[in-house]
């Protein structure tokens, strides 16, 4: 628990890392207004860039981390054009660079629908934002948050938390004349540098001041008090669970959730509670934490987060750039000492009438269910010839699935077999649960309980296979063909030979007669 605890302080640094930038005030800038008048953009235009770069370790890199760290490396994400016309309606058009391959894509959304396109995809996908698959029953009113409310949320919860934010020890502000989208503009150029081995400090120094403005956090309590009570009530009420399970969900007693002030007096009782308890034992989680060499080095002097915003008159952030480096620990096995990330944007017509591109769906589109789409049902909707097809196919290997079963008959009392499902043997012949295997590859199983036959469709060819309890008789797309040995059913599951499988889905079957595994590889 303590160790737990340690790491969840951690991650908490970091990503404070990423959120806290020093929001006092700078040389007469109000940066906290500057940081609020960014939500209270309706419209604009905006292009940016993503990089992502991993330093390789100066020793003990293996052919396999030299062509992962390439890869990774390889990635990039520039988006040409991001329009936002209204708060429910916006276009991105960009690429994605993957090893040498740029996919230029088009996402399109508005209240009813998301829309994106990929080069190389036959049709667009659609996902209607209204009625999703699996959401039957419930109204989207009762779970959808009014833009007002869910505004005016984000503005409470991003003032509290920039009014008790530090400052680090590197901020500036300068004036500039910079560039935005070609345009010449007098800018104020506000500089942060953020290094880990600060971080621990300016989370105190967070803490502390928020221990200290009941009022404050009070309020921003009501505000998400707002926001997400009424959607976890219509949740819960149409699903047919009573108040008691909401109260459970929300962390109070249900008499004192019906009543807004009441419940907010009581969270915000409890979470002082909870931050003075913490506070004082602050200091020594920390050194602790830091004693261990992996964390001093994450969180030491050589991780940095650069940032610079350009702000103009009226406060309105037009440029960013943001530099961070994440120093790694090093020792045997680690090929990587260091992770870069570089992003940068510019801003224009902010809260100017705007107009967006909609992705052209006039020519059929594609709705995948949000749940279980299969690698078949991908590449059923991309060009064979396409970047996109090989670069999911060859490089990011969708299709590749391996499947491993043990032939141990006591592996389920065996800490290092326990997991891996049971083959059997039946007249020297390996047997395998064909339900199990035909599911992992992601085929459409359809049992016949009168005539005791089990229907596979193969997700990638669409082979059709059946074969029926009992019988050495089964059919692959129509074909008919003998087993080895008989399908049998051994506690309600059905076993058929393992080559049969291979042949079938059109696999590889690797033995390990040392380990007693059967590994099923389709490539």
């Amino acid at each position: 628990m303590k160790k737990r605890f340690k790491w969840g302080l951690a991650l908490g640094l970091a990503i404070m890392l990423i959120v806290l930038a020093g929001c006092q005030a700078v040389g007469g800038l109000d940066v906290n207004k500057a940081v609020l008048s960014t939500l209270d953009v309706k419209s604009s235009e905006t292009k940016s860039s993503m990089s992502l770069e991993l330093v390789p370790a100066d020793s003990g890199l293996t052919a396999e981390d030299k062509q992962m760290i390439d890869l990774i490396n390889s990635i990039s994400l520039t988006i040409d054009s991001a329009r936002t016309q209204d708060p429910n309606t916006g276009s991105i058009e960009g690429a994605v660079k993957v090893n040498g391959k740029q996919i230029p894509f088009h996402l399109s959304v508005d209240k009813d629908n998301l829309a994106l396109s990929l080069e190389g995809m036959t049709q667009p996908v659609v996902i209607p934002l209204n009625g999703m698959e699996g959401m039957e029953g419930l109204t989207m009113t009762g779970l959808q948050m009014s833009n007002e409310s869910a505004l005016k949320m984000v503005k409470d919860i991003g003032g509290f938390l920039i009014k008790h934010a530090p400052n680090p020890s590197s901020i500036a502000l300068s004036s500039v004349t910079d560039k935005v989208n070609g345009e010449s503009l007098s800018l104020q150029k506000l500089h942060i540098d953020i290094r880990g081995d600060e971080l621990a400090g300016l989370v105190k120094g967070f803490l502390t001041s928020v221990s200290k403005d009941k009022e404050g956090l009070k309020e921003m309590i009501a505000a998400v008090y707002d926001v997400y009570y009424p959607i976890f009530k219509s949740t819960f009420s149409q699903s047919g669970e009573d108040m008691g399970d909401m109260a459970a969900a929300f962390g109070t007693p249900e008499s004192v959730l019906k009543d807004k002030d009441a419940a907010v007096t009581y969270l915000t009782d409890e979470a002082l509670k909870a931050l003075n308890e913490f506070l004082p034992q602050y200091d020594d989680t920390v050194k602790e934490m830091m004693a261990e060499p992996d964390m001093s080095v994450i969180l030491g002097k050589d991780t940095v987060l650069s940032l610079d915003f350009f702000l103009d008159s009226k406060l309105q952030i037009r440029k960013q750039n943001m530099d961070l480096t994440i120093q790694i620990p090093q020792g045997e096995g680690v090929p990587v000492k260091q992770v870069k990330v570089h992003s940068q944007s510019e801003t224009w017509n902010v809260n100017q009438p705007v107009t967006v591109n909609k992705v052209d769906t006039s020519k059929g589109v594609w709705e995948p269910s949000l749940i279980g789409v299969t690698p078949g049902e991908v590449i059923r909707h991309l060009d064979a010839k396409s970047d996109l097809y090989r670069l999911l196919t060859e490089d990011a290997k969708i299709t590749q699935k391996q499947i491993s079963l043990t032939t141990r008959q006591d592996a389920e009392d065996d800490e290092d077999y326990w997991y891996y499902p049971e083959a059997i043997i039946v007249n020297n012949t390996t047997m395998v649960p064909i339900k199990y295997v035909a599911g992992q590859l992601d085929a459409q199983l359809k049992w016949n309980g009168a005539t005791k036959q089990l229907t596979m469709v193969d997700d990638l060819k669409g082979t059709q296979i059946v074969i029926k309890e009992g019988s050495k008789q089964a059919t692959i797309d129509g074909k008919a063909v003998t087993l080895t040995q008989p399908v049998i059913n051994r506690d309600s599951t059905l076993y058929v030979p393992l080559r049969f499988v291979a042949d079938a889905f059109g696999t590889k079957v690797n033995w390990d007669k040392s380990e007693q595994l059967v590994t099923i590889v389709r490539e």
